[in-house]
């Protein structure tokens, strides 16, 4: 061994520091990545073994309330059905991939009636509640019951409606395979890779039941989901049987993918005029019959109460505008909700890092829970609520009861902008890159295809998106390829410092493999397949924007409605409900200096009302409001949720944000109102009743 080490060479020691520096360079580069690593790789593993581990948590493991109660049933009340019942209920539990037997279905709908019965037997015997009051409790527990049983049935057209939205980037995904590799096989296994949602679950059980036998062939397969899919989604099966032909006439193939295309793409937007042209009557039904006239109707109750003093109690009040018009409402709301046509699906958030589930919020590098931050902004309406809700002064009273109606509408409105502001800003981030990746893609293979080197072309194309976000990918990848000598590949998909790994998208990140695949080939036809695939994604967006826009009158008009409208009716209503109930006190308090108490008639043959002749008010003004102020709020919430869903289809981010403008918003006008009404005309009518 020797005793001295051979001393490097300058050119080692440079070498050896560009290397050092390198490592570096890349160690910063995987720090400041967007993505949880890994990604492509686990998303190229086989399709079989995922389905099979989503066959396993599906059958096996119930993931819902409503599947653990279902379960928890069917132990409890063993039931057996007949073969139809049983073959019409598992149907609908198949297409809503609900992890339920029909059995547990059944025992469920039972268990919750006999409970409900039972409930209400109780209280009948203990509080000697009214007989109508029973009858409502025994509707409303029916209602629930039959809710229940018919569970499958409802999420099965939700699930469905998931699917259809997803159809228009399944077709994009398909024909994005078919132009390196004309096979709908691959193309199927490719599209259900990439489609996170319930479509893309759908199309893994298509390659299962290939892949174990369950069809002769492959287009034996494909036709008979070609067929399934004729009565849900014309379009989507048309698309699918034109994309079949590509095997027979390869020398069509870019005529095919055009036709496939355009199919999807004018039947989506077709469906969507005449949803839109279909939303008039139904949305003139949930202003009037669910929010306009019932508001305006609460002016009247004090006066019917006070004449039909025996039949007619507060509790009706509370329990028919805080539960039964919701649930009418939410009924109505959900019919409209599922003859919605499929549209488009938001990007998913779940490649992207640093996003908090639902329910939680990061804060720095912790996630935490948001309830707690919700519950504290509550405190002090609460505290106002408590100190000042049983004042003498009706204004005051009212007032504060007010300020508690709005303490929980932004309470429950801080709770969800804080659950979806920091996912919804991800997602505006993913849906802005796809819009210009567009763009820059038909750039770069502009360049390429007049002649200029891959990396000139990308130069051009980093000059020409200045002021585009997805102008930093370009950049990194001809990073990757300057300053490491990676190859266009490595440079987009290197496991460590690929650019694609910043822009967490599967569509940009299925569209950059197939622009590689291509090159593989040749580079024009890598740039041929960058302006056609530009082209697909421009008519997409298009469609798109013209959907927004049809869809547009209906939403902005509820959101009016929601927002302003409806709230400070409310308000208004409530000024008038407190000045009649104002005068009604004030009538009961000079009825013993006429003479009149316990009388039963008077000259003229005048009778007083049973409830002025008992001494007693039907409902206090606090008592009132706090009915209003709660229907209001789930007036909202529902509406909330109605307009986002009408806008954008099931989504549970986008639901939650569109609430939180609303109910804060729509609270603020709700008390504005009121205080400014009670203001004009109160004092007015106080001065009115203190001379007698």
């Amino acid at each position: 061994m020797p005793l001295f080490k051979k001393k490097k060479s300058k050119e080692e020691e440079i070498a050896e520091r560009v290397k050092a520096q390198q490592e570096e360079e890349i160690q910063a580069v995987i720090k400041a990545r967007e993505l949880e690593f890994p990604t492509s790789q686990k998303a190229m593993e086989a399709v079989s073994s995922d389905y099979a581990q989503f066959l396993k948590e599906l059958q096996i493991k119930p993931r819902t309330f409503y599947e653990k109660l279902c379960a928890q049933a069917e132990k409890i009340l063993k039931i057996k059905l007949d073969e139809k019942t049983r073959r019409s209920l598992q149907e609908k539990i198949d297409t809503s991939y609900l992890s339920v037997t029909p059995e547990g279905v059944i025992s469920l709908s039972i268990l919750t009636l006999i409970f409900g019965i039972l409930i209400l037997l109780l209280n009948f015997i203990i509080f000697q509640f009214d007989t109508v009051f029973f009858i409502f409790g025994i509707a409303l527990f029916g209602g629930l019951a039959y809710y229940i049983y018919t569970f499958p049935e409802y999420y099965s057209r939700v699930v469905l409606l998931q699917m259809s939205s997803e159809t228009v980037l399944a077709i994009l995904y398909m024909i994005i395979y078919m132009r390196t590799n004309p096979n709908l096989d691959g193309a199927i296994k490719f599209a259900a890779q990439n489609l996170p949602g319930a479509l893309g679950y759908d199309l893994k059980k298509l390659v299962w039941d290939i892949e174990v036998g369950t069809y002769a062939s492959t287009d034996i397969a494909v036709a008979a989901y070609i067929s399934k899919w004729k009565e849900i989604n014309a379009e989507f099966a048309e698309a699918l049987h034109i994309l079949r032909s590509v095997a027979v006439e390869p020398a069509r193939r870019e005529l095919i993918f055009h036709e496939a295309m355009n199919t999807i793409l004018n039947g989506t937007r077709e469906r969507s005029r005449h949803y839109a042209a279909g939303l008039r009557m139904p949305m003139m039904i949930i202003d009037a019959m669910g929010i306009l006239l019932p508001v305006m109707g609460l002016v009247l109750f004090p006066i019917v109460m006070l004449f039909m003093a025996d039949a007619v109690k507060p509790s009706f009040l509370a329990f028919g505008y805080d539960v039964l018009l919701p649930i009418g409402l939410f009924i109505v709301t959900t019919h409209v909700l599922s003859t919605r046509p499929p549209t488009f699906s938001a990007p998913e958030l779940s490649k992207l890092k640093g996003v908090p589930p639902l329910g939680k919020m990061r804060i720095g590098k912790e996630i935490v829970p948001i309830w707690p931050i919700a519950f504290l902004f509550f405190a002090p309406f609460l505290i106002i609520f408590l100190l000042f809700g049983g004042a003498d002064n009706i204004f005051i009273a009212v007032t504060s009861s007010a300020i508690f109606i709005l303490g929980i509408a932004l309470a429950i409105g801080i709770y969800c902008y804080l659950d979806s502001s920091q996912k919804i800003a991800a997602r505006k981030a993913i849906e802005r890159i796809e819009d210009e990746f567009s763009v820059a893609l038909f750039q770069l293979g502009n360049a390429i295809s007049g002649g200029a080197s891959l990396e000139v072309a990308l130069q051009k194309t980093i000059e020409n998106t200045k002021n585009l976000k997805i102008n930093e990918m370009f950049v990194a990848i001809l990073t990757n390829m300057q300053r490491f000598g990676y190859t266009f590949e490595q440079a987009v998909f290197d496991k460590e410092i690929g650019a694609i790994w910043y822009y967490p998208s599967r569509l940009i990140e299925s569209i950059m493999h197939t622009v590689i695949e291509s090159s593989k080939k040749s580079i024009s036809s890598a740039a041929e397949s960058m302006m056609s695939i530009s082209e697909y994604l421009k008519s997409v967006h298009e469609v798109k924007e013209e959907i927004n826009d049809m869809l547009g009158e209906t939403v902005s008009s509820m959101k009016f409605l929601s927002t302003f409208l409806a709230p400070m009716i409310a308000g208004v209503t409530l000024t008038m409900a407190v000045i009649i109930i104002r005068i009604l006190i004030r009538i009961k308090e000079i009825i013993p200096a006429l003479g009149l108490e316990g009388s039963t008639g008077m000259a003229g043959g005048f009778s007083l009302p049973l409830g002025l002749q008992a001494g007693m008010l039907p409902i206090t003004p606090v008592q009132f409001q706090l009915v209003i102020g709660f229907y209001v709020i789930i007036l909202m919430v529902l509406l909330g949720k109605f307009i986002n869903d009408i806008q954008c289809g099931e989504d549970p981010i986008g639901a939650r944000s569109m609430i939180a403008w609303i109910l804060i918003f729509g609270a603020t006008i709700y008390l504005m109102s009121w205080i400014a009404t009670y203001s004009m005309f109160g004092n007015s009518i106080e001065a009115l009743l203190s001379p007698l």
